[in-house]
C-alpha cells in the first residue's frame, strides 16, 4: 500500500510540475494525418513548450495521426511517445526525446465477456490510453500483453458494445477480465464507431469475417438467411444458382473448401438439396473465412477454410429465443447450470412442409432438422471445458402401404468437439481438442440399399505463445484418422448381384508452426509450415491402370501401410502500412488436399456423391496461391475500400471420362483423369458499417482454366466455376426506430456446359455429338430480395423481445436458369415432351429448368 501510494504522489507531483510550467493550458489537436514536425510547433504553440531531438529519432516529414481533447501537457507528450516509440525529459520549457529505456516486462492478460450473458468476446480490442500498445482477443476471448511496471489506463472495446477505461497499477503478472455492456439494436448496427487504428489492428487481409448480426440482416428464404448466402455476398466467393448450398472461392472446386464448426469438419452443408444450409446463425458467435495466407493450424483444402465459433450459452440467466415460419421452426434455449460457471445451449430445428403436399401425396415425406448443443463449463480462472455437437438430417421419401413399398434418399451429418482450455502461465494459452465428423447418404427401395459414409477422429494440441507485444507464435499436433465408405450395396436375393466395394482408412499426422512478427509500426511479418504424414491402411484391394485405363492388375494388401505421402506446405506474408488508415499485403502459400468429392453430375440437386481419399491411384491435389491484398478506410465518409489480386496454379486436379460411371462403380478410379488448373482474379469491396445507413458493393472478375491431357484434345477449356463477373449489392437501413428494410442484389456471369454440337441417328435414337468440353454458358443469374423488419418490443432491454420479418426472395421473379437439357421434342401444338416413341426421328431441342421465383416468408422471431 505504501508503494501504491508513492507512485501516486509521484505521479500527481508530475502533473501539477507539467501543468505549471505549461501555465495551465489544456492542449485540443485533432488530425487524421500530419507532419511530426507541424505537430510538434502546434504542441509548442498551445503549451509554450520547446523541442530538443536527435534527427536520427525523430523525421519531421513522418506523416502520422493524432487526437488529443483538452488533455494537459503530460497526458500529450505521453500519447505522441507512445506512438513514436520515444521517452522524454521536461527540463525547464524544453522537451527531450531519447530512445526508450528497456526495462522489465510484465505480462497483462485476461478475458473479455459480454456483461449480461457472460459470452466470451471474439475479436475485442484492449489497449493501453495515450499509446500504441495494444492488442485483441482470440476466438475464446484471451488477450495478453507484455507492459513495463506503471499506472496505466486500459481501453476495451468492441463492435456492438461500450467503450471501458479502467485505472490499473502494474506492479506484477495480472489477470484482468472484463465485462462490456451491450449497445442498441443489432440490425442493422447503430453503434459507436471504433478507430481506424483498432479497425487495422484487426483486420486480417486475405480472410473475412460474418456474424450472426449480419447474416440475420440478409433478406430470408423460406423463413432462414442461411450461411451460404452470406458467403455469397463476399467478394470472390460464388454459387452455381437456386438450390445449392456449395459455392466457390477463387475459382477453385466446391470440395476444395473445408467448413468446420469449433475445429470439427462438416462434409455437407446442405439441406433439402441446396436450398437451405444446416447452420443456424444464431447459433453462431463468429464466421472467419481465409481466402488466401490460410493458418498453419488448420487445412487441408486449396481454396478456402471457413471457421465457426459457436455461442458458449448464457452463463447468467435462462434465455429461450425462436422463429415461426410456415415453412421452417427453430426454438433455442440456454441454461445456466450454475451462475457464472457453466451452461448448456441447445437450438432445434425443423421444416414444416407437409401442409403444402399432403393431401395430393399422403406417402411423401419430405423434411430436415437439425440439433446444435453446446456446453462449457468453468473449472477455475485457468482450465474450461467445452463440448459442441451438430446433428443434421434430411429425408426425401415416398410410402406406399397399399404396396408395402419405401423409397427415398437419406443424408445426415454429425459433428462434435471436446475441448479443454488451458493456460499453463501468462505467455502460453493452449487448446486440446478431440473431434469428428461424420457424413452418410443411403439411397433405397425396400429391402434394398445404397450407401456412403466417410467419418473422422481426431485429436489435437495447439498452443500460442504471447512472447511479446511484437512476436506471437502458434504450434501444435493433430492426428487423425478417417473411414471411407465409397458405397456399399444391399440386396434383396432376387436382384442380381452387384460389385463389392471395399472401404477406405487413413492415418493422418500433422504438425504445424506459425509466427507473427511486427516488426515496427508499419511492418509486420507472417511465416508458418504444416508438415503433413497421409498415410493408407491395410487390409485393402485396390487395382492398377495402364495407359488406355484399364485394370492391369488388382492388388490385395495386409494389415498396415501400403501407400504414403508426405509433404510440407510453407506460407509467408509480409504486411505494410503506408499510412494512419490503410494497409497492404502481399502473400504466398502453398497448399495440399488429401479427400476429393466424386461426382459427376453438374446439378444442384443431388446428394449421391462420394469422397475418395489420395490414393495409389489418387494423388493429393496441390496449390499454390500468390495474393496481393489493400484495404483503405475513410474516417469522415465511415467507409471502408479493399481491394485483392490472386493467382493460382492447381495441379492434380480431377476431371472425368466421357459418359464416366462414378456410382456403383469399384473401377471409380480408372474414370477420373488428372490435369491442371489455373485461376486468376480481381476482387472489389466498397463497405459502410456504421449509421443508420449499411451498405456493401462488391465486385469479382475471376477465370478458371484446366487442362487436362486425356480430355478436350489436350486444349484448355473452362472450368464448370468459371465465373467471369460477380456483383452484388446489399443496403440495411433504418427506417424508423423500430423499423428496418434490407435489399440484396446479385447478378453473375452464367456457369459453363458443354452442349451438343448436333445428333445422330443409332438403332432409332438419336445420340449427341460433343465437341470441346464447357463450350457454353448458362445466361446470366440475377436476383433482387427484399426484407422488412417490424420491432414491437419499445425497449431495448424488454424481458420479452420480438419482431416480425417479411421477406420476398427473387422479388422481379427472374427465370434463372440452373439447367439445359436436350431430351425433349416439340410436337404439333408447339408442347415438348420427352421422346417416347424412337421408330420416328425427331429432332430434340434445347429446354430450360428454373425455379425459386416470387417466394415470400413471414417469420415471427421471439426472445425471453
Amino acid at each position: 500500500m505504501k508503494k501504491n501510494a508513492l507512485i501516486l504522489l509521484a505521479q500527481l507531483l508530475l502533473c501539477t510540475a507539467l501543468w505549471a510550467q505549461s501555465g495551465g493550458r489544456l492542449l485540443t489537436i485533432e488530425a487524421r494525418q500530419i507532419r511530426l514536425g507541424q505537430l510538434l510547433d502546434e504542441i509548442s504553440r498551445q503549451a509554450g513548450v520547446h523541442f530538443s531531438y536527435d534527427a536520427r529519432l525523430i523525421d519531421p516529414e513522418q506523416q502520422i495521426a493524432f487526437s488529443v481533447r483538452q488533455a494537459t501537457l503530460e497526458d500529450c507528450l505521453s500519447s505522441l511517445c507512445g506512438k513514436l516509440g520515444l521517452e522524454y525529459r521536461l527540463i525547464d520549457q524544453l522537451v527531450v526525446f531519447t530512445p526508450a529505456r528497456r526495462r522489465q516486462q510484465l505480462s497483462l492478460t485476461g478475458y473479455l465477456y459480454d456483461q449480461a450473458s457472460g459470452e466470451s468476446l471474439i475479436g475485442a480490442v484492449v489497449g493501453i490510453k495515450g499509446t500504441a500498445l495494444g492488442t485483441f482477443t482470440n476466438e475464446f476471448g484471451y488477450y495478453a500483453l507484455s507492459l513495463e511496471p506503471g499506472i496505466y489506463t486500459l481501453v476495451y472495446a468492441h463492435v456492438g458494445y461500450k467503450k471501458m477505461e479502467t485505472k490499473l497499477v502494474l506492479e506484477k503478472e495480472t489477470r484482468k477480465n472484463m465485462r462490456l455492456p451491450a449497445l442498441s439494436y443489432e440490425l442493422p448496427e447503430v453503434v459507436i464507431k471504433p478507430s481506424i487504428a483498432d479497425m487495422l489492428s484487426k483486420r486480417q487481409l486475405g480472410a473475412m469475417q460474418l456474424t450472426p448480426a449480419s447474416l440475420n440482416a440478409l433478406p430470408e428464404f423460406a423463413g432462414e438467411s442461411g450461411l451460404v448466402k452470406g458467403l455469397q455476398s463476399l467478394p470472390g466467393i460464388k454459387t452455381q444458382g437456386d438450390g445449392t448450398a456449395y459455392f466457390f472461392s477463387r475459382g477453385g472446386e466446391r470440395d476444395q473448401n473445408l467448413i468446420l464448426i469449433d475445429d470439427a469438419p462438416v462434409y455437407n452443408p446442405s439441406h433439402l438439396f441446396g436450398f437451405y444450409s444446416l447452420f443456424i446463425p444464431d447459433f453462431a458467435k463468429s464466421v472467419t473465412v481465409y481466402k488466401s495466407d490460410m493458418p498453419a493450424s488448420v487445412g487441408d483444402r486449396l481454396s478456402s477454410i471457413v471457421s465457426i465459433r459457436t455461442r458458449d450459452g448464457n452463463l447468467n440467466k435462462w434465455q429461450f429465443s425462436g422463429s415461426l415460419n410456415p415453412f421452417i421452426n427453430r426454438l433455442t434455449v440456454e441454461i445456466p447450470l450454475a451462475k457464472e460457471r457453466s451452461s448448456l445451449m441447445a437450438s432445434y430445428r425443423r421444416t414444416n412442409f407437409e401442409w403444402l403436399y399432403r393431401k395430393q401425396a399422403p406417402g411423401l415425406d419430405i423434411r430436415f432438422s437439425d440439433l446444435h448443443l453446446k456446453w462449457n463449463h468453468k473449472l477455475n480462472e485457468n482450465n474450461r471445458l467445452f463440448f459442441t455437437t451438430i446433428w443434421s438430417a434430411d429425408f426425401f421419401q415416398n410410402v406406399d402401404q397399399d404396396a408395402g413399398s419405401h423409397v427415398g434418399i437419406v443424408w445426415a451429418n454429425l459433428a462434435a468437439t471436446l475441448r479443454w482450455n488451458h493456460v499453463f502461465g501468462p505467455r502460453l494459452f493452449s487448446n486440446t481438442t478431440l473431434y469428428s465428423g461424420n457424413y452418410g447418404s443411403r439411397l433405397f427401395l425396400t429391402p434394398n440399399y445404397w450407401k456412403s459414409e466417410l467419418g473422422m477422429l481426431g485429436l489435437k494440441t495447439d498452443f500460442t505463445h504471447y512472447a511479446s507485444n511484437h512476436f506471437e507464435s502458434k504450434f501444435g499436433l493433430d492426428l487423425q484418422g478417417y473411414f471411407n465408405n465409397p458405397g456399399s450395396v444391399a440386396l434383396d436375393s432376387t436382384l442380381g448381384i452387384l460389385p463389392e466395394i471395399t472401404p477406405n482408412h487413413v492415418r493422418k499426422t500433422v504438425l504445424y508452426y506459425q509466427g507473427s512478427w511486427k516488426v515496427n509500426k508499419k511492418l509486420a511479418l507472417n511465416a508458418g509450415l504444416r508438415f503433413v504424414n497421409w498415410a493408407n491402411l491395410g487390409p485393402a484391394t485396390y487395382y492398377t491402370y495402364d495407359d488406355s485405363f484399364g485394370v492391369s492388375d488388382t492388388v490385395q494388401v495386409q494389415s498396415g501401410v501400403y501407400n504414403r505421402y508426405v509433404n510440407a506446405d510453407p506460407r509467408i506474408s509480409l504486411q505494410v502500412q503506408p499510412d494512419a488508415s490503410s494497409m497492404l499485403k502481399l502473400s504466398f502459400g502453398r497448399y495440399h488436399q488429401y479427400l476429393q468429392l466424386i461426382s459427376n453430375s453438374v446439378s444442384p440437386f443431388t446428394s449421391l456423391e462420394i469422397w475418395l481419399p489420395a490414393n495409389v491411384n489418387i494423388r493429393p491435389q496441390a496449390g499454390q496461391q500468390w495474393a496481393l491484398s489493400y484495404v483503405k478506410y475513410f474516417e469522415q465518409a465511415n467507409m471502408e475500400v479493399s481491394a485483392a489480386l490472386y493467382h493460382k496454379q492447381l495441379r492434380n486436379q480431377i476431371a472425368y471420362a466421357a459418359h464416366a460411371t462414378t456410382f456403383l462403380n469399384p473401377l471409380v478410379e480408372g474414370e477420373l483423369r488428372f490435369g491442371r488448373m489455373r485461376t486468376y482474379g480481381l476482387e472489389l469491396l466498397l463497405k459502410k458499417d456504421f449509421g443508420k445507413l449499411n451498405a456493401q458493393l462488391a465486385y469479382t472478375f475471376s477465370r478458371s482454366f484446366k487442362t487436362i491431357p486425356d480430355l478436350n484434345g489436350g486444349r484448355e477449356f473452362p472450368a464448370l466455376q468459371d465465373i467471369p463477373h460477380d456483383f452484388s449489392l446489399q443496403l440495411n437501413y433504418q427506417l424508423a426506430r423500430r423499423i428496418f428494410c434490407s435489399a440484396y442484389w446479385t447478378s453473375f456471369s452464367g456457369p459453363t456446359f458443354t452442349s451438343p454440337t448436333g445428333f445422330f441417328t443409332f438403332n432409332g435414337q438419336q445420340v449427341p455429338i460433343y465437341g470441346a468440353r464447357n463450350n457454353d454458358r448458362l445466361p446470366p443469374y440475377h436476383r433482387l430480395d427484399l426484407s422488412m423488419r417490424f420491432v414491437f418490443h419499445k425497449k431495448e432491454d424488454s424481458r420479452f423481445q420480438n419482431s416480425l420479418i417479411f421477406s420476398l426472395y427473387n422479388a422481379l421473379g427472374h427465370k434463372n436458369v440452373y439447367a439445359v437439357k436436350f431430351n425433349k421434342t416439340e410436337t404439333a401444338d408447339g408442347s415438348l415432351l420427352v421422346q417416347t416413341n424412337f421408330w420416328t426421328e425427331q429432332p430434340h431441342v434445347a429446354t430450360r429448368l428454373m425455379l425459386g421465383r416470387f417466394v415470400p416468408s413471414l417469420s415471427y422471431k421471439f426472445k425471453f
